[in-house]
């Protein structure tokens, strides 16, 4: 069985992040008689997998209807796929073999204001069209899974949640010279980081945050908030400057050196799928404050502060809390160091390998 596997993996962010991690945890089972062939924008993503890559290029992510309704066809009917799976919420619409689909959350459903207009035309309108093509519909949580089979009750059958799982990469990072070149390397003091790290769009709070910050810094001495990751195009935060630093993207390789230097990881999004950035954190040993809100609870379970309501006083306390009380910070990082080992890329990837046998009997 020769299953392709779409992969755009050049606009950062969780899906990308999936791609490459459960095509690598697909290449490492190495099961006889399934030959995997990732068709991306980005092959070198793929470089030491063992996987056969073909390069789709896309142009810009406004491209990416062409991309999936015009090239990825295209590569398939040539590879002669017996099966596609679309790893971003879309499958082609002249189908050249059967395919399945990862649909990591319907954001654009409940918060439309986090993306552009043409954003929002071509989630909705590819969504539902994977929703009822797909053979079979992959999610990221329970509470994904859930959201999928209220808003599409035709397929519901068709839904299973398949957490997602953290890179054994993901570690508490100790090498104090590392580090420190960390923080000289993006302009950041020798004092506590409360950190973001994800795509800047409204539904993730981050003005609620700065402002949970600024009622609080006095408390702090020398903390700053960082907040790291790509801003949505379009997308303007109004942010204080004082003692707030935007770092834009940052390289894998950084990532656990990120959540290693930080005092505490906020998520104040008011919608998550999952929340990959969650249970990297915790892996590193970051404690991890958030909003008891979608998926949220399912992957931090006891091992984060959660917070029933998304106000600049609740943010502002629990900071201080966390922050400002190194004991509790301690029980936080111990308890979510454990909650992290729940999370396999290889358990998904046994489970997601197992649909695509579903998929073609």
């Amino acid at each position: 069985m020769r299953v392709a596997i779409g992969a755009i993996v050049r606009t950062l962010g969780g899906p990308a992040t999936y791609a490459v991690e459960i095509v690598r945890a697909l290449a490492a089972r190495r099961t006889p008689g399934v030959e995997y062939v990732v068709l991306t924008d980005g092959p070198e993503a793929f470089d030491g997998i063992d996987v056969v890559t073909e390069h789709v290029p896309l142009r810009s992510p406004w491209a990416q209807p062409v991309w999936d309704h015009v090239h990825v066809p295209r590569v398939l009917r040539r590879i002669a796929a017996d099966l596609y799976h679309g790893t971003k919420n879309a499958v082609p619409i002249a189908g050249a073999c059967p395919s399945l689909v990862t649909i990591h959350d319907l954001a654009v459903y409940h918060h439309p204001e986090s993306f552009a207009l043409a954003q929002r035309w071509h989630l909705r309108a590819h969504t539902s069209h994977a929703v009822r093509a797909a053979r079979a519909i992959l999610t990221v949580s329970e509470h994904s899974a859930a959201d999928l089979r209220a808003r599409f009750p035709r397929a519901a059958a068709k839904v299973e949640a398949i957490p997602n799982g953290v890179s054994a990469r993901f570690r508490p990072v100790t090498d104090q010279a590392a580090l420190a070149a960390f923080r000289t390397r993006h302009g950041l003091g020798d004092g506590p980081l409360i950190v973001y790290l994800g795509t800047l769009q409204p539904r993730k709070n981050v003005e609620l945050l700065a402002a949970a910050f600024g009622r609080v810094a006095a408390q702090l001495p020398g903390a700053e908030l960082v907040l790291a990751g790509r801003i949505r195009p379009g997308y303007r935060p109004n942010l204080p400057r004082e003692r707030v630093r935007l770092i834009g993207p940052l390289a894998a390789a950084e990532l656990p050196l990120f959540y290693s230097t930080a005092a505490v990881l906020v998520n104040a999004s008011l919608y998550e799928g999952f929340g990959l950035t969650l249970v990297e954190a915790m892996a590193c040993g970051c404690p991890v404050i958030a909003l008891r809100r979608s998926a949220v609870p399912e992957v931090t379970g006891d091992a984060a502060l959660l917070l029933d309501e998304p106000t600049e006083e609740a943010l502002a306390r629990a900071l201080v809390a966390v922050v400002g009380a190194p004991a509790t910070a301690a029980s936080y990082r111990a308890f979510g160091l454990l909650r992290a080992t729940e999370f396999s890329w290889a358990r998904a990837a046994r489970a997601v390998e197992a649909a695509y046998l579903r998929a073609i009997p």
